[in-house]
């Protein structure tokens, strides 16, 4: 027969057991109580090397994953991820000092292929001839026989209030009134990869970008222009800068004693 247990050896072993379990429920508990942080980020594989100036370039076709954009203020530069992994880069012109782009974390709240501000533009008369260019509609009045006209804000994609991302002119330091202008080529690129509700992360100081001469504007390549219908697939990759080259308000052109353009209807033009 098996000889019983002395109940003096087992009492120790007993209550180290009990202390052993003790311990790891209290480790568990303390774990699971940790608390969390839910606040938006950016992507861990977005502590890069310094962005260069005017550095412009796409290579998300057939990547993907979820969509998020991160805008840093201080670097004047937006950068696109699909699934974490960074897919394009581009220099951007935020707001400028007294219209300073809010840091935040918000999403894409509205698109709009063909927008116009209705804040900003100018004054034109009854023949379409502007006669008070770069106004605020808030501030100022229109002179009799006027009327307004928006500013031109191509491939717009709303983030928060009167903010949004679009094409416009980038002098090399902030500029707009708050919202983020960029090339023509990645404006579009990035309104088309960009779904409604995508994650827009907007960090850093606009105080603390560098001062740069224009963005370089690479030479589009000799081709013919033609219409592209909003079917059509637009351009799997394009590295050159594309931007407007006069100063805009807000967005569009507007020079004393022209016309500003006729918004387009459906069709877009492009390089091929």
């Amino acid at each position: 027969m098996t000889p019983a247990a002395d109940p003096s050896t087992q009492a120790p072993l007993v209550r180290f057991a009990t202390f052993v379990l003790a311990v790891a429920c209290a480790a568990a508990v303390s774990s699971c109580s940790t608390p969390q942080s839910t606040g938006e980020q950016a992507p861990a594989s977005q502590t890069p090397r310094q962005v260069l100036h005017g550095e412009c370039w796409w290579k998300g076709d057939g990547v993907n994953g979820s969509p998020k954009i991160h805008i840093s203020l201080s670097e004047q530069c937006v950068r696109f991820y699909k699934g974490g992994e960074m897919v394009g880069i581009s220099p951007i012109s935020s707001g400028r000092e007294g219209h300073s782009t809010p840091p935040g974390a918000y999403r894409i709240i509205e698109k709009d292929r063909h927008h116009r501000s209705s804040l900003y533009g100018a004054f034109c008369d009854a023949g379409g001839q502007i006669v008070v260019p770069d106004v605020d509609v808030r501030k100022d009045r229109a002179p009799p026989g006027t009327h307004f006209v928006g500013a031109e804000m191509p491939c717009f994609m709303r983030i928060t209030g009167a903010a949004g991302m679009h094409e416009g002119f980038l002098p090399g330091y902030p500029a707009s009134h708050g919202c983020i202008r960029m090339p023509g080529n990645m404006a579009e690129i990035f309104f088309r990869e960009t779904p409604h509700g995508t994650p827009v992360l907007i960090t850093g100081n606009a105080a603390d970008a560098p001062r740069h001469d224009a963005a370089p504007v690479q030479p589009a390549p000799a081709a013919k222009v033609r219409s592209r219908s909003k079917t059509d697939e637009a351009p799997t990759s394009l590295v050159s800068v594309k931007s407007r080259t006069k100063p805009q308000s807000g967005g569009g052109f507007f020079s004393r004693g022209k016309k500003p353009p006729p918004p387009a209807r459906g069709v877009t033009l492009y390089l091929e």
